[in-house]
C-alpha cells in the first residue's frame, strides 16, 4: 500500500469511525428479507437493452438501485423520470445518478399543477381512497407529461413502486404506477415488461414497525402504514416474483443514498434501517438481494 493509498485509507477509516460514533448500532439482520424468490433471468434474455424508471419522487428508485446500476454496468441504457423538485434537488439527483444510469429526466410540473387537495390536506403522504384519484389528481396534465419522456426514450423494460401500496402508501407512488400500468395497457407506450420495486412480507412487517415505533415515540400516531393497508384493501405490498443480488453493487448504492441531503438521509433511514451507520460491504452483505413484482404487457 502506498503513501497515497495509506492515507486514503486512514480517511475513510476515520469517517466511519466518527459515523459509527454518531448513531446508534443496531443489528440490522432482524429487517433483512428471510424469504427466497427465483433468481431473476428474463433480464438477461432482453435483446432491446433499454429500461426507464417511472417514479413521482426522485428517492422513489431506492430500493431498486442496486439493480438499475447492475444493469447499467452490463451494457443497459437507463432512463429516470420523475416530479421535478427544487432547482438544487434536481442538480443533486443528476449528480447521484451518474455513476448508475445514463439520463436523468423531470416533470416540469408544480405539486399545485398535478394535485387539487394541497390546501385541505395535512399530508400529501397520506393514503387516499382510489375512488378519489380522479378528483385529487390531474390526470390528463399529468399523463401528456409522462408520456412525452417516456415515448422519447422508448424504453422495453419499466421500473416502477408497486400499483397497490405504492411502497408505504403515498399516493402519488400508487397513483403513477397505476398510470403506467394503464398507459401500457391502452398501447399508448409500448414496454414489453414493468418491474414494481417490493419489499418481501418480513422486511415490511418488520421495517415498518420500526417506523411506527419511532414515530409514536416522537410524538405522532404512527398509524400511517395501517391506515393505509385499510384505505387501499391490501395486507401491504405485492409478493415479490424474483428477486436480484446486488451484493456487487454495495458501493454504489451506498455512494446514491448518501448522496441526498441531510433530511432526505433521514427519510430513508425509515425505510432503510441504519443504511448511515455500516460500511457498504458490510451493510449490502445482509441487504444483498433487491425484490420485484414483474408484470408482461
Amino acid at each position: 500500500m502506498n503513501g497515497r493509498n495509506r492515507k486514503l485509507y486512514a480517511l475513510t477509516a476515520l469517517v466511519m469511525l466518527t459515523l459509527c460514533a454518531c448513531n446508534t448500532r443496531e443489528d440490522i439482520s432482524k429487517y433483512a428479507p428471510v424469504e427466497i424468490y427465483a433468481d431473476d433471468t428474463l433480464l438477461q434474455q432482453i435483446d432491446d437493452k433499454r429500461a426507464m424508471i417511472v417514479i413521482a419522487h426522485d428517492d422513489d428508485m431506492c430500493g431498486m438501485a442496486g439493480t438499475i446500476s447492475l444493469l447499467n454496468q452490463q451494457g443497459w441504457e437507463i432512463a429516470v423520470v420523475s416530479f421535478s423538485q427544487s432547482p438544487e434537488r434536481n442538480t443533486a439527483q443528476i449528480m447521484a445518478c451518474r455513476d448508475i444510469l445514463d439520463t436523468v429526466m423531470f416533470v416540469d410540473l408544480k405539486p399545485g399543477q398535478y394535485r387539487n387537495d394541497l390546501d385541505s390536506v395535512e399530508n400529501a403522504y397520506y393514503a387516499i381512497p382510489p375512488e378519489k384519484f380522479e378528483a385529487v389528481f390531474n390526470r390528463a396534465l399529468i399523463e401528456e407529461e409522462y408520456i412525452r419522456c417516456i415515448r422519447a426514450f422508448n424504453p422495453s423494460v419499466i421500473f416502477t413502486l408497486d400499483n397497490e401500496m405504492g411502497g408505504y402508501g403515498h399516493p402519488e407512488h400508487v397513483f403513477i404506477s397505476q398510470i403506467v400500468i394503464d398507459l401500457a395497457a391502452q398501447q399508448r407506450i409500448a414496454p414489453a415488461w414493468i418491474y414494481q420495486s417490493v419489499y418481501t412480507d418480513h422486511m415490511e412487517q418488520t421495517i415498518m414497525e420500526r417506523h411506527a415505533a419511532r414515530m409514536k415515540s416522537w410524538g405522532f400516531p404512527g398509524d400511517e402504514w395501517d391506515n393505509a393497508k385499510a384505505i387501499y384493501g391490501v395486507s401491504g405490498m405485492p409478493e415479490p416474483d424474483v428477486q436480484i443480488n446486488i451484493r456487487s453493487q454495495a458501493g454504489r448504492k451506498m455512494d446514491y443514498l448518501r448522496s441526498y441531503n441531510k433530511r432526505e438521509r433521514e427519510i430513508l433511514d425509515f425505510f432503510i434501517p441504519f443504511f448511515e451507520v455500516y460500511p457498504a460491504e458490510e451493510y449490502f452483505s445482509v441487504f444483498d438481494r433487491e425484490f420485484f413484482r414483474v408484470i408482461k404487457m
